[in-house]
């Protein structure tokens, strides 16, 4: 069988892939009658519509889009964002396996728990002491931020985990708890560059003026499961992130106060409701992330 080379929605060439993965593709979405491709003993690239073998392919029914039909010799990568779908998908999701799930969460939560314990031991008695005298201390004032520095990757590395076994759970492949602690293997170095950068312009954007702030934090939401995900460096991750988010902020800000006011909910249930509540309004940002980036995953 012959195997194949294509090129992907952000330009570049990838390769060889066999005709069954082909097929898949197209029956997922990922790939339409004008994608370019070429077999090995082609000369040029052409569209997949104009392979006798692999035309077939697209009189089948495939699963419906999320995306809008790209023009010809396009790439698709606009979307449209349900949020109430990302919810009740997720709703169903941790109830077909309910336990596995929560207590998984509750692994990676009481681990970042502890860690910011920790370092509040070192943060706490100086916010307090700048709070009863009322009066900022510069040096605290540092000692504060140096300390959020270091501690904000240990944040990142924890969810970037935590969202590879989420991702892995709505795609039905095999998870284990260490899918969790995944953060903490070979894109931990990534991951803690992400946190960096992104936290220091990110502050900056607050306080240069709010709404710079506020707008880069919806718009890089994304890069960590991009670096965990789909194995991108930081910075291509966080222009990945901000360029797809970008064509509809209003609509994936709203998704994050929506999502994230449902993970806060359990709070009311002594805390313990969290572990239910911060499952069901992650794992929806994950169906809004696989919406997102649809026409990226090849």
């Amino acid at each position: 069988m012959a195997n194949y080379l294509i090129i992907g929605g952000d330009g570049k060439e990838y390769g060889p892939v066999t005709e069954a993965e082909l097929r898949k593709w197209i029956t997922e979405g990922r790939l339409n009658a004008q994608s370019l491709a070429k077999s090995e003993s082609d000369a040029e690239f052409r569209a997949l519509a104009l392979f006798p073998e692999i035309a077939e392919s697209f009189a089948q029914p495939s699963a419906p889009a999320t995306i809008a039909p790209p023009a010809a010799g396009t790439p698709a990568e606009d979307y449209e964002l349900d949020l109430g779908d990302c919810l009740t998908r997720a709703w169903s999701l941790l109830k077909s396996d309910f336990w596995p799930v929560v207590g998984t969460t509750a692994l990676v939560l009481f681990a970042v728990i502890g860690v910011n314990q920790l370092f509040g031991l070192i943060t706490n008695p100086i916010i307090n002491q700048m709070v009863m005298a009322q009066k900022i201390n510069v040096h605290g004032l540092f000692i504060v931020l140096g300390v959020s520095l270091v501690s904000a990757p240990f944040s990142t590395v924890f969810m970037a985990g935590l969202f590879k076994y989420y991702l892995k759970l709505i795609r039905g492949e095999p998870t284990a708890i260490s899918d969790a602690f995944s953060g903490f293997g070979p894109r931990a170095g990534q991951l803690i560059l992400l946190s960096f950068v992104q936290l220091i312009l990110v502050l900056l954007g607050y306080a240069l003026c709010l709404l710079p702030g506020i707008y880069l934090t919806v718009a890089w939401y994304f890069a960590i499961p991009l670096v965990i995900d789909r194995q991108l460096d930081f910075w291509p991750a966080m222009q990945l992130s901000r360029r797809m988010v970008s064509k509809h902020w209003f609509i994936v800000f709203a998704a994050m106060l929506v999502f994230g006011l449902v993970a806060t909910l359990g709070i009311i249930a002594c805390g313990i409701g969290m572990l239910v509540t911060m499952p069901i309004g992650t794992i929806a940002l994950m169906y809004a992330y696989e919406t997102i980036f649809a026409a990226q995953k090849n």
